[in-house]
């Protein structure tokens, strides 16, 4: 039986790799369902502010590692806190005497 492939002996086809080892980046597991959380709060700005990024937009699920059942809750949660003025649209917004906590 014939090799596949040519000199370095790997065997898909292409030389072995010394050096280095990859990395891995772990695996992110999501905040609210390890504190078994049931409904997320539009009321807990501290809680999800670390979800919004400095534009105060939505980070997206696979950057902040919710899984996806509370990244819909987070999401209408910040919503909801955004019509009540708990939380700015956007870094220039102004509010009327509102003061952000954090």
């Amino acid at each position: 039986m014939a090799m596949r492939g040519g000199p370095g002996g790997g065997s898909r086809g292409g030389p072995r790799r010394t050096g280095r080892r990859r990395y891995f980046t772990r695996r992110k597991v999501c905040t609210f369902c390890v504190d078994h959380v049931k409904y997320i709060d539009y009321k807990e700005v501290d809680r999800f502010r670390r979800f919004l990024t400095e534009r105060y937009m939505i980070s997206a699920r696979r950057k902040t590692g919710v899984c996806s059942k509370h990244q819909r809750g987070l999401a209408l949660a910040i919503k909801r806190a955004r019509a009540l003025a708990m939380i700015p649209f956007s870094p220039d917004h102004k509010t009327s005497g509102v003061t952000l906590a954090g």
